[in-house]
């Protein structure tokens, strides 16, 4: 009761006191009456409990910081990916671009007044690289970063648009999904687009594809080299034979063998091995096969995972298609309450150039 009792008075007593004070200051019992009545009217009007220190929520930080370095942001993402560096990465594609390989008969002859042409001497083929639109939809509540270590960051109050890191944050995410991609793309298959793996063919499931279709109609795709499993005795042999099965024309201008880390690694024990060295590197520190003149090398690629396959093709062959920085890469941020949404958008695809300049071998 007691408690009440001074709740119930002490603002009355309190706006009374100031304008007592007031008045002495000015020197007018009349302001000062004036005051303390229009505190005490002032008062007696409800208000919302904290109001003061609530600050209308501002979540503009992340989405801000996504805004002015989306560009950078999607560097780091492709600066991750070095399957984009592995393939001969083709930019600007929005949906579907043919790939016109040109074939042109063999016709020489001596001369004659007859004009000898063929209705074939010139055939169109090729392949259709298709990029795939990918998003990915990310929710952040700020307030979660209050109870955590970060809370030690944050400005006084409670302000949900202050998030610690917001370039840590925002690269994080971009380093995430730059992994998801490296680790998912080489088996990738196109399906219901729910997931990553579902959403295009990868490397790896074009070559089956490929091997399926020369199965089905020959001609039409390609022939596996066979190889057998890569082992540490004998995977100078497989690469070698990799080599054997191009055109020697491949061989003459150069090539590389992809091969997955561990499968570049079985190589090189078995080089020293069987011959006491290790083998010769190129300028670019890729292992040269040898008895090609220095032009045809391994090149490892850890996006292969754990797969025997070794792909025998050109650099300019095996191709992926992005957009690049352009309007269908955006990071798109959206406010509602204190929870930002981020969608992060952008196109891959894959596909080889030519199947004629290709060999792998017959492991998965």
């Amino acid at each position: 009761m007691k408690s009440k009792f001074i709740k119930l008075f002490s603002g009355p007593l309190l706006c009374i006191l100031m304008g007592y004070v007031v008045g002495v200051l000015c020197a007018s019992p009349m302001v000062g009456l004036i005051a303390g009545s229009g505190l005490m009217i002032a008062g007696s009007f409800p208000k919302e409990v904290g109001s003061l220190f609530m600050a209308t929520p501002d979540t503009s930080a992340l989405g801000a910081y996504a805004g002015a370095h989306e560009m950078a942001l999607f560097k780091t993402l492709q600066s991750k990916l070095t399957i984009l560096t592995d393939l001969m990465m083709l930019p600007g594609i929005k949906n579907t671009l043919r790939l016109t390989k040109l074939t042109v008969k063999d016709g020489v002859r001596g001369y004659r007044e007859d004009f000898d042409s063929s209705d074939d001497d010139l055939s169109y083929s090729g392949q259709d690289l298709s990029t795939t639109l990918l998003k990915r939809d990310i929710k952040i509540n700020p307030l979660k970063y209050r109870p955590t270590w970060m809370a030690a960051k944050m400005k006084p109050g409670v302000n949900p648009g202050d998030i610690p890191f917001a370039q840590f944050v925002n690269e994080a995410i971009m380093l995430q999904v730059a992994s998801e991609i490296q680790r998912g793309s080489y088996l990738a298959v196109k399906g219901d687009e729910s997931t990553l793996l579902k959403s295009f063919d990868g490397i790896g499931t074009l070559i089956s594809k490929a091997i399926a279709a020369e199965t089905a109609v020959a001609g039409s795709g390609i022939v596996p080299v066979a190889t057998g499993a890569i082992t540490n005795t004998n995977a100078v042999a497989a690469f070698e034979s990799m080599v054997s099965a191009m055109p020697s024309d491949f061989v003459k201008n150069g090539f590389e063998v992809k091969a997955s880390i561990d499968s570049a690694r079985k190589y090189n024990k078995d080089y020293r091995e069987r011959y006491g060295k290790y083998a010769d590197k190129d300028d670019m520190n890729r292992t040269i096969i040898e008895d090609t003149a220095g032009v045809v090398t391994i090149k490892p690629c850890d996006w292969m995972g754990t797969s025997g396959r070794l792909i025998a093709t050109p650099y300019e062959n095996a191709l992926v298609g992005v957009d690049g920085i352009g309007d269908q890469d955006k990071i798109i941020t959206d406010v509602e309450l204190e929870i930002i949404k981020y969608r992060i958008l952008f196109a891959l695809g894959f596909q080889f150039r030519d199947l004629k300049a290709l060999r792998v071998n017959d492991q998965a």
